[in-house]
């Protein structure tokens, strides 16, 4: 048990014409080490449910703790925890996640504010294409995959929701990036690549950006920025397909028809939230 927590308060003798008197102070130190002890377990736990989910099957505690590089113990008692709140479900030894974390998927999908907007546009656009359709969400420096459609086709490119994505590389990273303030940039983790920066000017000129091979050998995208009802770019869509399937000469026709669904969704998500403002 730490020191903090058996005195949170500490008692300091003091001598007086021959007295003794006792004054009472609080541990300094109590609450700040209480609350790093109380950040590294939410960190632990967090790591422990990103884990379940990358892996997308029933784990077992000794196979959880190799992983997140935590004594079985406490990766035992952090689970005990999240099972009591419904985070993860004990199936006889082994965990996968619970029903709270689809609770707050799908709030924080409403949070977003487009992503119901962009469904059935996204639907349109994989209709039109037959190829894999996704939707982006840009979040302080990060990029995410918020939604996707996939290509009927066996072969067609791997990703999954809630995963990062490289906003430097793929397509509808680049579309988002050439709509950037400067004050934007600079909350971004690292320097835009000066390659990209080049591009500015040609997706902004076109209305859309194009990953050719470079995020992922033998796939081609082309994506375009979502704006927010302030002007603010806040995600993306995009259309990604192998190569062969996606030849140079379709880049500006499936390069057009995102960006209609990019500015499709814009116009819808200035719409709803000027009826939310009003109402």
């Amino acid at each position: 048990m730490a020191v903090s927590q058996v005195y949170p308060v500490l008692d300091f003798p003091v001598v007086f014409d021959y007295y003794v008197f006792i004054i009472r102070i609080k541990n300094p130190w109590s609450e700040t080490i209480m609350e790093k002890g109380t950040i590294r377990v939410l960190s632990r736990a967090f790591s422990i449910m990103t884990y379940i989910a990358r892996e997308k099957r029933p784990l077992g505690v000794t196979e959880i703790a190799s992983a997140v590089s935590l004594p079985k113990a406490t990766v035992y008692r952090i689970l005990d925890s999240l099972e009591a709140e419904r985070a993860v479900l004990n199936r006889g030894g082994e965990y996968e996640l619970g029903p709270v974390t689809l609770f707050l998927a799908d709030a924080y999908r409403s949070q977003v504010g487009f992503a119901e907007v962009a469904r059935p546009h996204l639907l349109s656009l994989r209709n039109e294409t037959k190829e894999t359709v996704h939707l982006f969400v840009y979040e302080k420096g990060e990029f995410y995959y918020l939604d996707k459609i996939e290509s009927p086709y066996q072969v067609r490119m791997h990703s999954r929701i809630g995963g990062r994505a490289s906003i430097f590389r793929l397509s509808a990273g680049k579309a988002l990036l050439a709509r950037f303030s400067a004050e934007e940039l600079k909350e971004l983790h690292e320097p835009v690549p000066p390659e990209v920066v080049r591009e500015f000017s040609d997706i902004l000129t076109r209305g859309y950006a194009v990953d050719d091979e470079q995020n992922e050998q033998g796939l081609r995208c082309v994506g375009a920025a979502i704006i927010d009802s302030r002007g603010r770019p806040r995600g993306a869509v995009s259309v990604s397909a192998p190569v062969y399937r996606f030849p140079p000469e379709l880049v500006e026709r499936y390069g057009k028809l995102v960006s209609g669904v990019a500015e499709a969704v814009t116009r819808e998500i200035g719409s709803f939230e000027k009826c939310v403002c009003s109402s």
